[in-house]
């Protein structure tokens, strides 16, 4: 019998395959969040793989409110605070990595142009 992969470990593979598409002076590296790992620039994390496998983005609230309200994505509820700045998105199908890709460049260009100070 083959163990199949979790869907967090799936979907980090999948992020950091993602991540490392980033050309190298974009400065996307990957380090320790929680209990897992997460993409950050310029020293602000903006991307990490959930226990459930999904992409957790930090977005504005007006991004993450427009993404629920569409029904493209979830609120990210850490203990019982949900997150005004995270939305989570299901894993794409197989061939199909878009989504994923389109959320992680609006997340880094949100993390790239966050205030000082703000947005950590």
């Amino acid at each position: 019998m083959t163990d199949l992969p979790s869907a967090r470990d799936a979907g980090n593979d999948l992020l950091h395959a993602l991540g490392a598409a980033f050309p190298a002076e974009l400065g996307v590296s990957s380090d320790r969040m929680f209990n897992g790992r997460g993409l950050k620039t310029r020293g602000r994390f903006f991307a990490f793989v959930n226990s459930a496998g999904r992409l957790a983005v930090k977005l504005s609230e007006e991004d993450v409110q427009k993404l629920v309200r569409d029904g493209d994505a979830a609120p990210v509820t850490m203990g019982k605070r949900t997150m005004r700045e995270w939305v989570s998105l299901p894993q794409p199908h197989a061939d199909d990595h878009s989504s994923w890709w389109r959320a992680l460049e609006a997340a880094r260009m949100f993390a790239v142009n966050a205030d000082d100070g703000l947005h950590r």
